[in-house]
């Protein structure tokens, strides 16, 4: 009896399992687009991103560039890091850095929101422009 219940236990338990082989459709560019949208609109996402944007930026500018750019400028000293030289224009650069970047997102977000209200009109005018740019097409093509 334990047996029986324990492959039933076990069989409920994959059921969920089973469910999800089922090749699901691939989702449309739309679908996706969409889905993009959402994410960069989420605040959560929006950070995220942004805090990724200044990780690989200070990466970047740790890149020591005061041995050649020392001799352009004489406030820059020769160990000194592209971060360097922007912490010293700008004491406040590291913050500021981070909310540009934050602000980048959000317009990204909003920009593909408007792309995305855009698409069907855009499709028509490519369609109409199409229709009316084939006689041209038709007069050029050597038959």
């Amino acid at each position: 009896m334990r047996l029986v219940l324990t492959a039933a236990l076990f069989c409920a338990a994959a059921t969920p399992a089973f469910a999800q082989s089922q090749p699901q459709p691939e989702p449309s560019t739309r679908d996706k687009t969409e889905a993009l949208a959402r994410a960069l609109n989420n605040p959560m996402v929006q950070e995220g991103a942004a805090a990724m944007l200044t990780n690989l930026a200070g990466i970047v500018l740790d890149t020591r560039v005061g041995p050649a750019a020392q001799y352009l400028d004489p406030t820059i000293r020769e160990q000194d890091t592209l971060g360097d030289i922007q912490r010293r224009r700008d004491p406040n650069f590291d913050r500021n850095f981070h909310k540009n970047a934050r602000s980048a997102v959000v317009v990204a977000g909003k920009l593909t929101e408007g792309a995305l209200q855009m698409q069907d009109s855009l499709a028509e005018t490519a369609a109409r422009l199409r229709a009316a740019l084939q006689p041209l097409r038709g007069a050029l093509d050597p038959k």
